[in-house]
């Protein structure tokens, strides 16, 4: 019985130092990364003024709303088959969705870019929305090549693409603002760090076509579309609506706030999004996969629920208690004087971003438990208290600064059911999809 007993806690320990490994392979990209993006900063904020950072979110904004129906969010989906050859027929099919809504966007471009331009609040935007097809591609084939890579825990290569991708982007960003490009400069850096990092990973699964079984065929297509429909029709409509209200949100700043406040908000939510980019979009990735397979296996998802809520708590405090405290005089020294306001929206914007960080990557568990109409509904309701909230500021108080006060204290309220709910969730099972 000792014997057995010792095997079972060898067999657990060894499952749960993979998950770490696994964890700890895509931190260290995602930290290399985050460097190189950080580091940059402070020269960025002294090379591009914080209207250019605000028509970059503006530009951001159009190419995020396109993006993320890009793969008609089928590219999620090539986690969950049993087999490799669903997967592949996923991925194609996520593909071909992408081609078409990056045609659709060019289209839109060539007829309208001018008045899309003035809607966004700025001419000087026109020419480079032809990049906007471009960006759309560049995520969605990313996407794509990303769930295949985490399906086949090729975590090097994830870490690897990031580290590219900043590094080139950040590298362009700095050649093309001495050079004058203006916003171009940021919009062009980006595209090409997006490039770089999709040309990554799919020479990578290229290389190892031989290794792929199965084939692509229109029916398999056809097969997988329609098992994993929700997908599109939910998934995607909530994805959809999440970004909404972001871009939605920029919207609403740069049109009764102006696009300076624009550039000094995003880069708040920018440098706050650091830990959860750094830590917790690399967990998510690994969690994703090892809570699709604790459910699928029988085992106790709650339980990793659990633990991952603990680990990013106390992972998370001390890093917002620091900004909460110091982020006014921080971002006025290391930004440049500019930049100060965007401290004190720093300080404001703190509970909430230090309680999106530990949700964040507990976000996918609808997903895997089959509750992606609940969920859909429960985003909705997010998304409009934040939208309100901006209003609030707008309308009523004409403050940013009380639009974003009344932001953060809806959103932790938001998010404290939120993470409530998916705690409980992951202690239940569901039908399965199909």
């Amino acid at each position: 019985m000792g014997y057995f007993f010792n095997d079972n806690v060898n067999i657990k320990n060894y499952a749960r130092g993979k998950f770490a490994v696994n964890v700890a392979t895509l931190m260290t990209g995602t930290i290399i990364a985050q460097a190189i993006q950080l580091g940059i900063s402070p020269i960025l904020t002294r090379i591009y003024s914080p209207s250019e950072f605000g028509m970059f979110a503006l530009y951001l904004s159009v190419v995020s709303l396109f993006s993320i129906i890009a793969t008609g969010r089928y590219e999620m989906a090539i986690m969950l088959p049993a087999g490799d050859d669903d997967a592949l027929n996923i991925m194609a099919l996520s593909g071909l969705i992408t081609i078409a809504v990056s045609g659709l966007s060019l289209l839109a471009v060539v007829l309208a870019k001018n008045r899309i331009a003035l809607a966004l609040g700025d001419l000087k935007l026109a020419p480079w929305l032809y990049l906007v097809p471009c960006s759309i591609v560049l995520t969605g084939a990313y996407q794509i090549f990303n769930y295949w890579s985490n399906r086949n825990k090729q975590y090097k290569r994830l870490s690897a693409s990031r580290v590219f991708q900043y590094g080139s982007s950040s590298l362009a960003n700095i050649g093309m603002g001495l050079g004058g490009w203006g916003v171009g400069g940021l919009i062009g850096g980006g595209v090409l760090g997006q490039s770089v990092a999709t040309g990554i990973l799919g020479y990578q699964i290229w290389r190892d076509k031989n290794r792929i079984p199965g084939a692509i065929s229109w029916e398999k297509i056809k097969s997988n579309a329609r098992r994993y429909k929700d997908f599109p029709l939910i998934n995607s409509l909530h994805a959809f609506m999440d970004m909404l209200q972001l871009s939605g949100t920029n919207f609403l700043i740069t049109f009764y706030f102006g696009s300076v406040t624009l550039g000094l908000y995003t880069l708040t939510v920018r440098i706050l999004r650091a830990p959860l980019t750094l830590m917790g979009a690399s967990l998510s990735q690994v969690f994703l996969q090892k809570a699709a397979e604790t459910y699928n296996s029988g085992q106790d998802l709650q339980k990793l629920v659990g633990r991952t809520i603990a680990g990013l708590f106390l992972a998370a405090l001390p890093i917002f208690i620091l900004i909460y405290l110091f982020s006014p005089a921080l971002f006025s020294m290391v930004f440049g004087g500019r930049w100060q306001a965007a401290g004190e929206y720093a300080r404001i914007l703190s509970p909430w971003l230090f309680l999106n960080f530990i949700v964040s990557p507990l976000s996918q568990i609808p997903i895997i438990v089959n509750k992606q109409k609940e969920v859909l509904y429960l985003g909705l309701f997010g998304n409009l208290l934040l939208v309100l909230s901006v209003l609030y500021g707008a309308v009523v108080a004409h403050s940013i600064q009380a639009g974003l006060y009344m932001l953060s204290a809806t959103q932790l309220a938001y998010l404290s059911g939120a993470l409530v709910w998916l705690y409980k969730i992951s202690g239940k099972r569901s039908e399965a999809y199909g």
